[in-house]
This record gives C-alpha cells, structure tokens and sequence, in this order.
C-alpha cells in the first residue's frame, strides 16, 4: 500500500511540473508579441491615414490631367469684401439736396451729379441723377472691374501674370496711352495698373481684346449686360476706353447714380482700388526702352499735392462733350462716400467743387433729415430778409428820402 502511495505521489509532481511549464510557455509567447487565436481570425485593420496640414501645392508643369486644378491653385486670393450690409439696396433721395446747392456755387457748373452715402444709402446732393451723359475714361473703372472678376473666377485660366502680346489695332488707339508696341508682351497686371493710374487707352483696348477672346465687340456686350447687372441706370457702353464715338449717340454715357452703382463694385475689391489710388508709378522695366513715369488724373488721391482727405479713387474722364468728370471715392472715420460729377468746363473748378462737396456731405451725412430742415430754415430766413429789405425800399420811396 505504501509503494503505491509513493507512485502516485512522483506522479502527482511530473504532472504539477508539466502545467508550470506550458503556463510559462504561454505568457512569454504573449510577451513577444504573439496575438490570441481569437485575434487572428479576421483581418488585419489598415493604417490610419496622414494628415497633411500643408499640402504641397501643383506645381506649373503638372500634367495635362492637373492643368485645371494647377490653375486653381495659382490664381491669386480673392481680395476681402467689406461687410456691407446695405450693399446693393436701393438710393434714398428723401433727404438729398436737388439742383444746385445754395452754400456751394460751384455747384451750378455740373451738369449732373450725386453725393451718395454707401453706409446708409441715403443721396445727399443729386442734380440729374438718373439722366444719361458722356462719361469719357470713367469708363475704365468697367473695363478693369470685368477683368479682375475674370481673374477672381478663373474664367479661361485668366490670372494677373497672364502675358498678353500686344495688337496691332491696340497700338493705334491714341488718346492718353503708355505707346504700346505689337513687339512687346505685358502682364495682364501691368496693363490694368496703367488703365487705372495713366487711363491709357492703349492698354484699356488690349485689356477688352484679350479678355474678349480676340473680339472687342464681345467684350463691350460683358460691359453691357454687367451695367444691367447691377442697375446702372440709362448706361451704354460702345468701346472699353471712353474715346468719343464719330457722332454723339456713339459715346459711352450714364447717369450719377449709374457711375456710384458701378463705384461700389470697384469699391468690393481692395486691389482695384491700389491702383486707382496710386498717384505715381512706373511702366516697363527701368532702363529698357520706352520706360516712363505714370501720374494718376485725380489730383484727389492721396499724395497729390491737391489731395483730399480720404479721397481714395476711383476715376477721372474727359472729352469735349462731357467736359471734366469725375467718380470720387472717400472714406472718413469708417463712413464711405461716393461722388460723381459730370460736364466741368475746366479740372481744377471741377476739383475744387468735388473737394467741397465732400466736406459738405461729411458734414450732414450723420443726419441728413436734420440738415435739410435747418438748410430750409434758412433759406426761409432768407427770404424773409430780403422781404424785409423790399418793404422797407418802398416806404423810403414813398416818403420821398434817397436810399443808398
């Protein structure tokens, strides 16, 4: 009976050794990394994918398949909108001055005109607002606002550094020009900057021909149906520089209020406004041939020595029939004020009265109600004194004294 105890007892230890030896088998194989069998049945999972934060962008010469996306991504940004809560509601005349205004004799040599308040759309002056006149290179600020926007949306791969080879018909346009050559290619950029600063009609003409696809007439329709657009009223564009047409009815005309509607889009891009604020520069490459200084026609803008303060564009024109005109912009102390003149007989009186007027405006435009109402006072004063002065003529007539 004791053998048999002792055989079971040596049998009892080899097997207590065995299970210590397959439990230490099983934990150093999951130490080593060893998955469960349960683990192993499905698949393994994939990668978690790498964010890039700044992705490289397409270069240039991606491949035909790219060439879309490469010109996406090389189009320069589109410049910040001004918040503008008003924008694009219709002016209010309730409080605008009609005619010409009394403090402001200047004011009867304009055939037409308007001061408009962006801000709260209220019209301060207005004389012939609606009517349709010749506006000569105000015209430019249309031409360059469509291609800008082309360049803004891409339309036909279009960006600033576009080159674009000059044309023969571009290079007979006279006028204020910057003397184009058809051997010389430029930069869209370049030739915007000297429409909006020199008001070259030479560029102003290559800018609608190359935007236009090779077709001028196509580009002057865009300029039509973007008038439209935005509610230009009585507009009609005929070329894309302002030249005199052969006979009256060919000239590019609108009203005030057309030129502030137009104003306010140029105003909706930073870039567009660099320009026409710019009062020198320069044209080709210093030292090559043809190179020229480029002075702006609103002596308005900061850095003439005429300057207005916040005058800051938009675009000067003239021809003999529209006589000197003028789409002013100007910001003071966060409010904007657009003036549009038209038919001054000579620049510095046409100048002269833009300067005032703003004054003026910026003067009343915190409350235009109350203005009105103390300018009627006034002119009612007036009367009155002048009643007075008439009353009292008589009565030294008729008791026989002289009166000096």
């Amino acid at each position: 009976m004791k053998k048999y105890a002792t055989v079971l007892s040596i049998l009892t230890v080899i097997i207590l050794l065995h299970a210590l030896v397959l439990f230490s088998c099983v934990y150093s194989q999951k130490d080593a990394g060893e998955l469960p069998k349960k683990a192993e049945a499905g698949p393994a999972h994939p990668p978690e994918p790498r964010f890039v934060i700044n992705p490289t962008p397409v270069r240039p010469e991606a491949s035909a398949r790219n060439t879309s996306e490469a010109s996406r991504q090389r189009l320069p940004e589109a410049p910040p909108i001004p918040v503008n809560h008003n924008y694009g509601k219709p002016f209010i005349y309730q409080y605008a001055v009609n005619g010409n205004i009394p403090a402001l004799p200047g004011s009867r040599n304009a055939t037409s005109g308007i001061l408009v308040d962006l801000n709260t759309r209220n019209v301060l002056w207005a004389k012939n607002p609606r009517k349709a006149y010749p506006i000569a290179s105000m015209t430019k600020i249309m031409t360059c606002l469509i291609a800008y926007e082309d360049v803004l949306a891409g339309r036909n791969g279009l960006t600033l550094d576009t080159p674009i080879k000059v044309s023969v018909a571009a290079m007979k346009i006279g006028g204020s020009q910057v003397y184009l050559d058809s051997r010389e290619t430029f930069p869209l950029r370049d030739l915007l900057k000297a429409a909006s600063i020199k008001s070259a009609n030479d560029a102003a003409y290559l800018i609608a021909e190359y935007v236009g696809q090779g077709s001028v007439e196509s580009f002057v329709k865009r300029m039509n149906e973007r008038a439209a657009q935005i509610h230009m009223a009585n507009t009609r564009f005929h070329n894309p520089h302002g030249l005199p047409g052969s006979k009256a009815s060919l000239d590019n005309v609108s009203s005030p209020e057309g030129m502030a509607r137009l104003a306010e889009e140029a105003l909706r891009h930073p870039q567009l406004i660099r320009w026409a604020s710019t009062w020198m520069d320069t044209f080709r490459t210093p030292g090559t041939k043809g190179f020229m200084k480029i002075k702006n026609h609103n002596y308005l803008i900061q850095g003439s020595p005429e300057a207005a303060p916040g005058v800051d564009g938009l675009k000067t024109g003239f021809i003999n029939r529209a006589g000197f005109c003028l789409t002013a912009t100007c910001l003071r102390d966060n409010r904007r004020l657009v003036a549009v003149v038209t038919g001054y007989p000579l620049r510095k009186e046409r100048d002269r009265f833009v300067r005032k007027l703003l004054d003026w405006g910026y003067a009343r435009a915190a409350d235009p109600a109350a203005a009105l109402q103390n300018d009627r006072k006034a002119q009612a004063g007036k009367t009155q004194t002048r009643s007075s002065k008439k009353r009292t003529v008589r009565k030294s007539s008729a008791s026989g004294k002289k009166t000096r």
